[in-house]
């Protein structure tokens, strides 16, 4: 079961902006490959974060790395909903 980028919106649109900038800061210092570039995502909503996680890691692999980058910035609760999700 794959989770949607509508249902992908609403775990990142719930992030406190305090986490949000955590958030985006996470995304772009991950070493792997497809790496972010802080250009396309400083400054910009949830709705643009998701977007640039589905169209860098594929619909299946965004939900991989938000948990990932949700459990690196301690936000543990939420990171296990959206496993959930799955």
């Amino acid at each position: 079961l794959l989770i949607s980028p509508e249902n992908l919106n609403e775990f990142v649109e719930d992030l406190t902006e305090q986490n949000l900038e955590k958030f985006r800061h996470q995304l772009v210092d991950r070493q792997e490959e497809p790496r972010v570039r802080l250009s396309r995502v400083a400054g910009k909503n949830f709705l643009v974060l998701t977007d640039v996680l589905v169209s860098t890691f594929t619909e299946k692999g965004a939900v991989s790395v938000a948990a990932e980058i949700l459990r690196g910035i301690d936000c543990n609760q939420e990171a296990g909903r959206l496993g959930e999700k799955r």
